[in-house]
């Protein structure tokens, strides 16, 4: 036998003897490396309650009140007089019976607007008549009948206020200016003072105006329709986990902010001090006495209250997913090359945190076949409310049970797979936080929902404050402010006094 043969037999040897010792290693079994921990047991269940204010503005439009304006001027006002007078003119001294008629009227529309908290009236007039002296002489000068006319813009101001018992006190200031002077048509010299005649006309027109627009205002109607705030008010919302929950509003406080005046409107604004919290059931509703008048602000009430949403670990779960599952990490020990291969990821809850689950194919030094098993990881999940996102932190082995494997593969999940992990799966939660606040927008604003109660648009912001791990959801405590602005119409007040 040659050299050659020889080789060629102790070659083949070597194969069969590798081949045989490949098929003498066992398929590895299953390891758990790992022990498993506790499920979360708690149901959150969140009602805590926040002292809220509530802006509760009643509101009376200029149009309104030029409205009401003018129904208490009239339209016109007309009158007759006469006065026994001798002037010299000529040389002549003559002496008669003066005598005249006049009307004032309205005209054009009455312009209502706001100033430094003042209702300006603005009431453009007319007036016209004819004046004259008895006489053959005065007929003679063509003075028995003389027509005049002018116009003026009168101005009112109101200054609005509420007394101990609620009610309005109104207080005005009227004021005019001639846009026309009083002129005769004949003016030779005769001294009838129409300026003098005409302010005491305008005077009667404006006596008693503040009395009569004070008296326009019922104030037991005007306590009521402030009275029907002041009592508990359940909102019903339809929250994202398609559960609805109530915002339970229990006042505790009522105070006046004092008349101002907007752009387009007269406000009265009142605080209503209330304790706000979303629970399961509403409130019972209860009418409450109207309490004695005390001052605040002028402006919208912050109001405060929780939500309880829930966001499942499948959506979190999909990302770490997309990071790991199909990709093999690898790393070099003393002992050879190890790589670990992830299979699958499940997210779940325990008492403590989150609970990770992996299952791996680990190639092993000196092993041809992989090793599957998988490991148990316990996470906490860390918010960050600033971009309003979840990820997990402190990520570390539960109990090991396969020391010998764990130790072997260890460095390969803390290196690689756990900070993957750590640094790839984060959950945003912007968008559901986006759709909740829209959602309470719309709901707050629709009065099907809030009995009547005229909310306006509201503005709703959400702050992401809590998590707390449920067993197969995150349990998100969200904080929900908003300026509830209540608007209360009065505009109905006046009408219905007119109506009796």
């Amino acid at each position: 036998m040659n050299l050659s043969n020889r080789l060629l037999r102790t070659g083949s040897f070597a194969a069969l003897l590798a081949l045989l010792s490949a098929c003498a290693e066992k398929q590895p079994e299953h390891s758990q490396v790992s022990v498993q921990p506790p499920v979360a047991q708690n149901v959150v269940n969140y009602d805590n309650a926040y002292q809220s204010k509530l802006s509760t503005r009643a509101r009376i439009t200029y149009a309104d009140l030029a409205a009401l304006a003018t129904e208490e001027v009239p339209q016109e006002h007309s009158d007759v007089g006469k006065q026994k007078i001798c002037k010299k003119l000529i040389g002549i001294k003559m002496c008669g019976n003066a005598r005249w008629k006049y009307t004032v009227q309205r005209e054009g529309e009455i312009q209502v607007s706001g100033q430094d908290d003042f209702v300006v009236i603005n009431v453009p007039m007319r007036f016209f008549g004819n004046a004259g002296i008895g006489g053959d002489v005065s007929k003679v000068l063509k003075l028995d009948s003389m027509d005049f006319a002018g116009a003026m813009n009168t101005q009112l101001k109101l200054k609005l206020d509420l007394n101990e018992q609620w009610c309005p006190v109104i207080k005005t200031d009227a004021s005019y200016q001639w846009t026309a002077a009083p002129r005769l048509e004949w003016a030779g010299g005769m001294d009838i003072n129409l300026q003098d005649k005409v302010d005491k006309a305008i005077a009667k027109q404006l006596a008693g105006l503040e009395n009569r627009i004070a008296g326009a205002i019922d104030c037991d109607e005007f306590r009521q329709s402030i009275q029907t705030q002041w009592k508990t008010h359940s909102i019903p919302l339809d929250l994202p986990n398609n559960n609805t929950m109530f915002l339970n509003i229990e006042p505790n406080g009522f105070s006046f902010s004092g008349i101002r005046t907007e752009n387009h409107k007269l406000g009265i604004a009142f605080t209503l001090e209330a304790k706000t919290s979303v629970q399961t059931e509403a409130v019972q509703k209860q009418a409450l006495d109207l309490p004695t008048l005390t001052r605040s602000d002028y402006q919208p009430g912050g109001t405060q209250f929780n939500v309880l949403i829930r966001a499942a670990y499948t959506q979190l779960q999909s990302i770490a997913e997309q990071h790991l599952v199909g990709r093999t990490f690898s790393n070099s020990s003393a002992a050879g090359d190890v790589s670990v291969a992830i299979d699958s990821v499940a997210l779940s809850g325990n008492p403590d945190g989150i609970t990770v689950n992996l299952g791996f194919r680990a190639k092993l030094p000196g092993k041809k076949l992989e090793t599957p098993g998988n490991v148990y990881l316990t996470a906490t999940p860390e918010l960050q409310a600033f971009t309003q996102t979840v990820s997990l932190k402190n990520i570390e082995l539960s109990n090991v049970l396969d020391s010998t494997l764990w130790n072997t593969i260890a460095a390969v999940f803390k290196d690689k797979i756990i900070a993957e992990l750590e640094d790839k799966a984060v959950f945003n939660l912007g968008p559901k936080l986006t759709e909740l606040s829209t959602m309470l927008e719309t709901q707050l604003a629709d009065p099907t929902r809030t009995s009547g109660l005229d909310i306006g648009t509201p503005e709703v912001n959400v702050i992401l404050e809590k998590l707390v791990p449920e067993q197969d959801n995150f349990a998100a405590i969200v904080r929900v402010e908003t300026l509830l602005d209540v608007d209360v119409p009065l505009k109905d007040i006046y009408q219905q006094r007119v109506k009796r």
